[in-house]
């Protein structure tokens, strides 16, 4: 059985920079968010906000481009609120119901960011490390996973969940141009987890750059 990401893009334009010294560039992800699983519960979403944000930068550093830094806790804010709904509908889109809040646009100016230019990328993702994988489930009510080797498919951590996220993005052009945009110097992502999807449960993601 394979499970398969599903990803909604937001064009943005794209100045290319050739890669330089790419071997120098790092993931600076903390010891924290490599070694800790993220909850069913309360999720920690500085922790993840930065290990997505050194994935980015990462990506960025090989592509020639300057690190973006973070965007703030409000726009933080208004991601996690995307998130949020995105769970609670079940739609996997740009656009929400929320009265002031139903665009990119009008989150970002509800977050109270001064702006010229702004993108977004959402994702949804299984709490498991099944995506794009073939996997057997041993246990649906302990919520235990086998790959085509036989181990058990752990949880995300923090780190795995936003580089398995980053990826995707990197591997869509749409989501790769927003990433990969020299016009922007700021991105904050936010994630909701619905503990009542498939294979115990998926996370809705919101990444917002503004420059």
């Amino acid at each position: 059985m394979i499970s398969r990401l599903a990803v909604i893009l937001t064009g943005a334009a794209l100045l290319l920079a050739m890669p330089y010294a790419a071997e120098a560039c790092t993931r600076n992800v903390s010891k924290t968010a490599a070694k800790t699983i993220v909850p069913a519960g309360r999720i920690n979403q500085k922790i993840f906000d930065d290990a997505v944000r050194a994935e980015v930068n990462y990506h960025r550093c090989r592509a020639g481009l300057s690190s973006v830094a973070s965007a703030g806790a409000p726009m933080a804010k208004e991601a996690r609120g995307h998130s949020r709904w995105m769970a609670r509908s079940q739609q996997l889109t740009h656009q929400s119901t929320v009265p002031g809040r139903a665009s990119l646009r009008q989150r970002v100016k509800a977050a109270g960011i001064s702006f010229r230019t702004g993108s977004e990328n959402i994702g949804m993702v299984h709490r498991y490390r099944i995506d794009n994988k073939r996997f057997k489930i041993a246990s649906t009510g302990q919520c235990q996973f086998l790959g085509s080797n036989g181990q058990l498919l752990p949880a995300h951590t923090y780190a795995s969940l936003a580089r398995h996220v980053v990826d995707l993005w990197m591997s869509s052009p749409g989501h790769r141009r927003n990433i990969l945009d020299n016009r922007v110097s700021r991105v904050s992502t936010a994630v909701a987890f619905d503990p009542k999807a498939q294979y115990c449960g998926r996370y809705w993601l919101t990444q917002n750059f503004v420059g």
